[in-house]
């Protein structure tokens, strides 16, 4: 009975903030090759917080994504292989969250868009033994289709 209780707060949190993309541990998968290609968004050190820089590239996507009729958008956030994995975690989540809540303002709907923390996952740069690299500190924006 607890269980439903907790379930029933999280239904009405959900349908309360319809702004709020779908958390998921993987993206839907299909759509073929006619869908637009994978756009990125480039983050500081550390950093959830949007550049100026890269609000055009996800107003792009957005645009791309109405023009083209996309109804599944998978963003993928990543980090660099410094810090705490935990942090890291928490990082690449919050990161994608900040993409989704800009497409979201850019007009996409919050129900087509996945987001999907994947940290540490490349690691292009080594440092010793440590690696970071401004490439793996990003979020991908993944047409799916």
């Amino acid at each position: 009975m607890k269980r439903f209780g907790v379930l029933a707060v999280v239904g009405v949190l959900f349908a309360a903030a319809p702004s709020f993309a779908q958390t998921v541990g993987s993206c839907p998968r299909g759509g073929g090759g006619n869908q637009p290609p994978p756009a990125w968004v480039m983050f500081d050190l550390g950093s959830a917080q949007l550049r100026a820089a890269d609000k055009s590239v996800i107003a792009q996507a957005a645009a791309t994504a109405k023009a083209r009729q996309v109804s599944v958008i998978c963003l993928i956030g990543h980090t660099d292989k410094l810090g705490d994995k935990v942090f890291n975690e928490k990082l690449a989540r919050s990161r994608a969250q900040a993409v989704a809540a800009q497409m979201i303002r850019d007009g996409v709907p919050a129900n087509h868009l996945y987001i999907v923390a994947d940290p540490e996952a490349f690691g292009n740069m080594s440092l010793g033994s440590s690696n970071a690299s401004v490439e793996d500190r990003k979020v991908t924006i993944f047409f799916s289709r």
